[in-house]
This record gives C-alpha cells, structure tokens and sequence, in this order.
C-alpha cells in the first residue's frame, strides 16, 4: 500500500455466546484508517476466519485477504465522502431490519413489541425442539428467519423439518446456512420442503441451492449480482453497521428487510460518522 494504514484494536461484548459455534462472549475486531477513511475488520475464527493478526499482517505485507480488501473498500468509500464533507446517510432512505433475538435466552425474555419489527431473526443452535418452541410462540405475530451458522446435520435439520407445520412454513422467510454448503442436497431439501435456504459462508463462487444470498459488505469485497440479497452486518462494530446500513441503501439487488441493524442517527456526520469517537481513539501504524 503506497499510503499508511492505521489500526485501533477492540473489543466486542456479547452477553450470551453470539453464535451456536462460538462460545466466547469476547470477540476481537480492529478498525482501519486509511486515505482518509475508516473500515471495520472483525473475524470469526470459530467460524472459519483467520484470525485478526492473520489478516493485519496481510495488509502490512500488501497481500489483503478478501476481507481485509473489504475493509479497505469501506475506508474509501467513507475518505472519499469526508474529503468532500459529505454524510453519507443524506437523502437516503435507510432500510427496515429485522429484530435479532439468540435462542438461548428467547423464551425467557419480554418479546420486543411487533409494531416495531415485522421480522425476527433467531440465531440458532441444534436444540431443534426448543428452536421449535420459540417458533410457535412468535409465528402468529411476525415472519421468522432462522440462522444455524451450518450447526445442524443432514439428519438433525430433516427433522427438524418434519417439526414444522404448514402454518409455520408459512411464517418463515428463510433458514440460513442450516447444513454445510452442498448445491446439490440444499437443491433438494429447498424442493421438497418448500423452504427457502439462505446462502451466507461457503464458497464466494457459489450460484445454486439457495433462494437467498446474505452479504456482509466488510466480508466480502463486491456486492454478489445474481441473487435477492439481505444484506447484514457482521456483529461487528457500530462503524461496520453503518457501512452495511449505507450499501443496504444503495444497493439495487437487495430485499426490503436487512440485518443491518440500529445506530444512532445523532452521530451522523461526514462520511459514514461517529466523527469525535473516530477521532480521539489511539491509532497504531501498520508495519
């Protein structure tokens, strides 16, 4: 890289495990600096990401992985409209996004109200039987996607299939990366359940099995064509929210409801925001 890259480590909390993969409640994430610009760069390890230092050093050795491309994408993006004292959220219209609530504690705790959102999403694990619960206690109120982060086997999500009734097939919008990534079986279990299966982590070049395509723009570096896309954030930080807020809202192959999440419009500033915070963290250089 001809200019210099800046980094700010941090730490994201989760007051339950964040995933049916991932058992710590403290994920490790750093923010980039660069021509002007901020990006969010956070792996999943237990997911299949290298870790943070893996794709740190490949900036500073100028071989970024994808997501490290991706980050970079984000800080020019954001530089481009600071250098023009542009707020990137002006005159857009943000999208909806659904309410994420984790299985773990979903039935123990106050239903958020449904005037607010008319989707939730459940992130799951392979207690079938209470994921179950939880969808017949919301189905009548709201449309439910349920993400697996590909927990299940071929044997656990068949049956789990055969839990469901017609009435709450209806309700579910889709079911995310059940199983591991096979075009084939996703193929035939989607025909004959009548369900639609939503691709997120496997191959980049993946085209077929699925009826949507999930993006995480501080993942992977261009926006997938082909497909209905609902686009997320990586549970990363406030600024990665607001990137993928921002491409949610500019992108012409998205659905209508995202993972995108709320953040707080008063921060709103030049570029993608959060102004002041930006620039009174401790930045180091990447070497």
């Amino acid at each position: 890289m001809n200019q210099i890259i800046q980094f700010h480590k941090y730490e994201k909390h989760f007051e339950t495990p964040p995933n049916a993969k991932t058992d710590e409640i403290v994920i490790k994430g750093a923010l980039l600096k660069y021509n002007f610009g901020y990006g969010c760069l956070q792996p999943w390890p237990t997911l299949g990401d290298e870790n943070l230092k893996y794709h740190l050093n490949s900036i500073a050795n100028d071989t970024p992985t994808e997501m490290a491309q991706a980050a970079l994408k984000c800080c020019e993006v954001d530089g481009r409209a600071r250098r023009e004292q542009i707020n990137l959220f002006d005159s857009l219209d943000l999208p909806k996004y659904h309410q994420t609530l984790n299985c773990l504690d979903v039935l123990n705790i106050q239903i958020p109200n449904f005037d607010e959102f008319t989707h939730i999403k459940i992130k799951c694990n392979n207690d079938i039987n209470n994921i179950f619960e939880i969808i017949k206690k919301i189905y009548k109120n709201v449309i439910i996607r349920l993400d697996f982060n590909s927990c299940l086997t071929v044997e656990e999500f068949l049956e789990f299939i055969s839990l469901l009734k017609s009435e709450h097939k209806s309700k579910i919008d889709f079911i995310e990366d059940p199983i591991p990534y096979d075009s084939f079986l996703w193929d035939d279990i989607q025909t004959k359940s009548g369900l639609n299966l939503a691709f997120d982590r496997g191959p980049l070049h993946a085209d077929s099995g699925y009826k949507i395509r999930i993006w995480k723009p501080t993942i992977t570096l261009s926006e997938p064509k082909s497909y209905p896309l609902c686009i997320t954030h990586n549970m990363d930080h406030e600024l990665g929210m607001r990137y993928a807020t921002y491409r949610a809202a500019t992108s012409k192959y998205s659905s209508s409801i995202h993972g995108t999440g709320y953040f707080n419009l008063s921060q709103n500033g030049n570029g993608l925001g959060m102004d002041e915070y930006l620039e009174y963290l401790k930045w180091d250089t990447l070497r």
